[in-house]
């Protein structure tokens, strides 16, 4: 999807605010009109405002309340409406199967002289929040269906792989590198599945 300039997109100190890897995420993302997505931590809503005026029918959740207040207040402010948007620990509160399903995780390890938070942190080695999503996203994927999920360099991007080639297949992937760190953006498939997406 292209980058919609122009989005009234009110941010929060408590929540992930719009970033290198949203945007690479965005850039990458495709979704058709009518397409049921799923987004999975949503933030500020600013990547299901998008596939929402991309035409797609959008849920969108969080682990933090103070995400989907704000997805709330961000779709009113752009005159956007979802199909719903509830508070999920990754799909924990989901149900049903979906055509894209998106996420944006915590991918930093844990620093244990901070307190945990859910914006960055992704565990001790800061992979489990993504393992613990891919080990379970193919359970609510269409048969032809698309993830989109992002990843960094400081975390083991080995067993990232390793949990992507155990049962889906690899669409597409981008990255963008800076000077201490490079973020990458993967669209994925059910392994053997026939996508229409597949390069």
């Amino acid at each position: 999807m292209d980058v919609i300039s122009g989005l009234d997109i009110k941010e929060s100190k408590d929540v992930y605010s719009p970033s290198d890897d949203t945007y690479l995420l965005i850039e990458l993302i495709e979704v058709d009109k009518n397409e049921d997505v799923l987004e999975i931590g949503c933030g500020t809503g600013i990547i299901s405002l998008h596939c929402a005026l991309n035409g797609a029918v959008v849920t969108a959740v969080d682990i933090n309340e103070k995400a989907i207040e704000l997805t709330r207040r961000n779709a009113e402010k752009n005159d956007v409406d979802f199909e719903d948007i509830h508070w999920s620990d990754i799909f924990s509160n989901v149900d049903g199967v979906w055509d894209v399903i998106i996420f944006n995780p915590p991918y930093l390890s844990h620093i244990p002289s901070l307190t945990y938070d859910s914006r960055w942190d992704g565990g001790v080695r800061g992979d489990e929040v993504i393992l613990k999503f891919l080990d379970k996203a193919f359970l609510y994927l269409q048969p032809h269906g698309r993830i989109y999920f992002t990843c960094s360099d400081k975390s083991p991007l080995t067993r990232i792989y390793n949990s992507i080639e155990a049962g889906y297949s690899i669409l597409e992937q981008k990255e963008k590198s800076f000077q201490f760190e490079t973020i990458y953006a993967f669209a994925i498939t059910l392994a053997g599945g026939d996508s229409p997406y597949l390069i």
